[in-house]
């Protein structure tokens, strides 16, 4: 082979060039699966605590104030989990985030408060993987069952599913590295006990004293945790998989559905000639003061309309979101789409009414004071929909501020007595007695009883029962047994 020299290289590089000789470098190490990544020990011992604090504050408790206390420690497990310094605007948010979700469970565990904070502990650990807002809504839908998906992730990683190539995982080589100690060592106290009588009676003792194994069923609460714990641990893991965006659907023309111009046209037509019919008949008889035909009450007209009247304006609301897009480019399909709306709205309120005139013949209760409630919500987000369509607004304006709305409304809901404001109510007006669902309300309503007649009930069903562990505090049950314990000083004399 003939040499190529360069002339001019001073001899000292042509004898030092050794490392012109150097081996290729090697390819890198192939990395584990995505979202297998190997979890840090120190985590599973944090899921450990965590599963041990809520055997403590929950398992075989009633629900109290232990629930507020654990999801405050889940968020601060989450928080240390992604080994990143959040900023004081940060911790701000989260701090306010999370007071504002388990309020409403200190004040009293419903499944109302239940919801309030489990959607408001989502948010959160959105907020802390680094989610922006406008990616809130999305993350938490992917949050729990990419949590569950991360957990049998790291389960298989750690059990040695994926790895090094002789002996894969934390775990598979923890149980290598103690099987042969292990067995040996078994071995060796079998030989000793043989030749150890003492030691053997006492290994006896041991087999014969009532050994309490774990309950199955707190063994299975133990697993339920697992998975809700390791999600908050690995939030930062799943950050990608959160914050993806969705698929797009594949491009090509948009098939003609049930709803197109022509349909839109013509329900809106058809719609607002029926709805027509209803309000007329309203005015007639609810507002008019026309007596009702006979054999029909007031009562009975009442209640036959109030609920249906409610998924009406439901149903019309959808629809309405539904035509949105047909009826942009028709000055009389707006104005055929607004009047229904419109009807709509004035049908939503006289349902209001006709509640109204139930419940003044026999009181309230709990299901005409959440129709009532929900009436009221239909009707603003009617009108929320109205305000759209003159405004020219997209549905995303109006989702967000009706969800902001309804939100509101929940929250508000979950600090109120309904109960107590049940029985003001029915023993404050002239309406049919119902004395055993009045006995039957809950500790918020006994206070008021007392303070209208004590003997209206039994003696047992006017007692507030204190718990026995601070886990079982809640507000408004304090509350009510305060109340009640300064009515009974005040009556005696």
């Amino acid at each position: 082979m003939k040499t190529f020299l360069i002339r001019g290289v001073p001899e000292a590089l042509q004898q030092d060039g050794w490392w012109l000789n150097a081996p290729p470098p090697q390819p890198p190490a192939r990395t584990a699966a995505r979202g297998a990544t190997q979890p840090p020990v120190w985590r599973a011992g944090l899921l450990l605590a965590l599963i041990a604090l809520g055997d403590l504050l929950v398992w075989q408790v009633a629900p109290g104030l232990s629930l507020a206390v654990f999801g405050a420690a889940l968020v601060l497990a989450a928080i240390l989990a992604v080994e990143v310094t959040l900023s004081l605007r940060a911790q701000g948010q989260i701090a306010a985030g999370l007071t504002l979700a388990l309020c409403p469970l200190v004040e009293l565990v419903q499944p109302l408060s239940l919801l309030i904070a489990v959607l408001g502990i989502s948010a959160i650990l959105v907020l802390i993987a680094g989610l922006r807002r406008g990616q809130l809504a999305l993350g938490m839908l992917r949050l729990w069952p990419c949590g569950a998906r991360q957990g049998f992730a790291d389960l298989r990683q750690g059990v040695g599913g994926r790895g090094d190539r002789d002996v894969s995982g934390s775990i598979g080589r923890a149980v290598l590295g103690w099987l042969m100690p292990v067995a040996m060592g078994l071995v060796f106290v079998w030989l000793l006990l043989i030749a150890n009588p003492i030691a053997e009676q006492w290994l006896e003792r041991f087999w014969d004293s009532d050994l309490k194994m774990p309950d199955p069923g707190r063994m299975i609460f133990w697993l339920c945790l697992a998975p809700v714990i390791w999600t908050a641990l690995s939030i930062a893991q799943m950050r990608e998989r959160l914050a993806a965006a969705p698929r797009l659907a594949k491009a090509g023309p948009a098939p003609i559905g049930l709803i197109n111009p022509a349909s839109v046209s013509r329900a809106l037509v058809l719609f607002n000639a029926v709805f027509a019919v209803q309000t007329g008949l309203d005015v007639v008889y609810l507002y008019g003061g026309v007596g009702l035909p006979e054999g029909i009450t007031y009562a009975e007209y009442a209640h036959r309309g109030a609920y249906p009247l409610v998924v009406t304006g439901l149903l019309a609301g959808g629809f309405a979101l539904l035509s949105r897009r047909w009826v942009q480019g028709s000055y009389m399909l707006r104005v055929l789409l607004m009047l229904f709306v419109a009807q709509n709205v004035a049908l939503v309120i006289s349902s209001l009414v006709r509640l109204e005139l139930y419940i003044e013949v026999y009181g309230l209760t709990r299901l005409r004071m959440a129709a009532a409630i929900w009436m009221g919500l239909t009707a603003s987000g009617l009108a929320l929909i109205l305000w759209q369509v003159w405004q020219g607004r997209d549905n995303h304006w109006l989702v967000l501020r009706g969800g902001a709305l309804t939100a509101a409304v929940v929250y508000v809901c979950a600090f109120i007595s309904f109960d107590a404001a049940i029985a003001r109510y029915n023993l404050g007006h002239d309406v049919t007695p119902d004395r055993y669902y009045l006995c039957n309300l809950g500790d918020a309503a006994k206070p008021v009883i007392a303070a209208h007649d004590r003997n209206l009930c039994a003696t047992r069903q006017m007692r507030i029962v204190a718990p026995d562990d601070w886990r079982e505090w809640g507000f408004r049950n304090w509350r009510a047994r305060t109340s009640l314990a300064a009515l009974d000083t005040g009556n005696r004399p």
